[in-house]
């Protein structure tokens, strides 16, 4: 069992952020071991299945699949009726739990969606890409991209990561974090956050993984600009110029 130290040293509070964003939230004590075993049972389940199941078609339909449930989960749920209808029927505490798990499935599958996306078409890249500069531009995207969206999740914690405050409606305690990666970009989760999964493609060497990764990011962008957007200025923004102005 790891000490109350442990559990606040920023070593275990990376490893808390690193694995949120992939779908596992360990800094929920309730239900936390079945959620990890859950969890790598998944993880061994997918691994285990993908590569004799999957085709070009099986991986296009399953990418599609979690595009449209991902985000258009996520529009109905925080930007439409939703999350009432939730809160209504189940309480808020045990309304937003349904949704964080739902949501943590969302992001695994994202994962895996790229993976049997670039599995299943393979080497397709232009042969005038040389082999060495594939990887290396590969590489060098996904360090920059891993490293900017890890740093602004462990700048924002991960209620922000899962939009804790649009699920409730309102601000949650704290304020609109202007530290970490937030200093120099507006949005970097979904600006250079999003290079790693460009650089996966290019280091896969795979031309449909680095469209995949296009449309995953063009999804964010318009679920951000329609709905995070103007609920960031009504709720967040309103609430700073009223404490300023008092």
């Amino acid at each position: 069992m790891l000490s109350s130290a442990s559990r606040t040293s920023p070593v275990w509070r990376l490893a808390v952020i690193s694995l949120g964003m992939s779908g596992l939230r360990l800094d929920r004590h309730a239900g936390r071991v079945p959620r990890v075993a859950l969890f790598a049972g998944v993880v061994v389940l997918y691994y285990l299945a993908a590569p004799p199941a999957v085709t070009p078609s099986v991986a296009c339909w399953y990418a599609a699949t979690v595009w449209v449930l991902y985000y258009g989960g996520l529009s109905l749920v925080l930007g439409g009726p939703g999350r009432r209808r939730l809160i209504g029927r189940f309480g808020e505490a045990r309304a937003y739990a349904i949704y964080e798990v739902a949501l943590g499935v969302l992001f695994l599958n994202q994962g895996f969606a790229q993976a049997v996306i670039i599995y299943a078409f393979g080497d397709s890249l232009p042969d005038v890409v040389p082999v060495w500069a594939s990887c290396l531009a590969g590489g060098i995207l996904m360090v920059v991209g891993l490293s900017c969206k890890t740093w602004a999740a462990y700048a924002t914690g991960l209620d922000v990561y899962y939009c804790r405050d649009m699920f409730l409606g309102g601000a949650v305690p704290g304020e609109l974090t202007t530290s970490g990666p937030y200093r120099y970009l507006r949005n970097p989760m979904y600006s250079v956050g999003n290079l790693h999964a460009y650089g996966w493609a290019v280091w896969s060497r795979s031309l449909e993984g680095i469209v995949f990764a296009m449309i995953f990011q063009l999804g964010i962008y318009a679920f951000y600009h329609f709905f995070e957007r103007p609920f960031i200025r009504r709720v967040h923004l309103r609430a700073t110029a009223t404490r300023d102005s008092a």
